[in-house]
């Protein structure tokens, strides 16, 4: 649920960036998106994990879909350690 809301949240953001209502240039702004996309990576660091250890490595259908899965899943948690750091220097 949380991670739905931080979608739904920064898909506003970029459409009021976009009409011009809001800038990220403005430090609220960064720090906002910055905490939304923590939450979604972190989100889908888990999700992808969970579900490359689901597959079957062993079956030649799914071995190239797990070790996708497992490859998108450790990005996804790169990018929530650096979102982190971005945070620490924000507040």
């Amino acid at each position: 649920m949380h991670t739905r809301s931080a979608a739904d949240t920064l898909d506003r953001l970029v459409r009021d960036v976009r009409v011009g209502r809001a800038e990220w240039g403005h430090p609220h702004t960064v720090r906002q998106a910055t905490e939304d996309l923590l939450r979604l990576a972190d989100a889908m660091a888990t999700t992808l994990q969970q579900m490359a250890a689901a597959l079957d490595p062993a079956a030649p259908a799914t071995r190239q879909s797990a070790g996708a899965l497992h490859l998108a899943g450790q990005a996804a948690v790169t990018a929530a350690v650096q979102l982190r750091n971005a945070r620490r220097t924000l507040h």
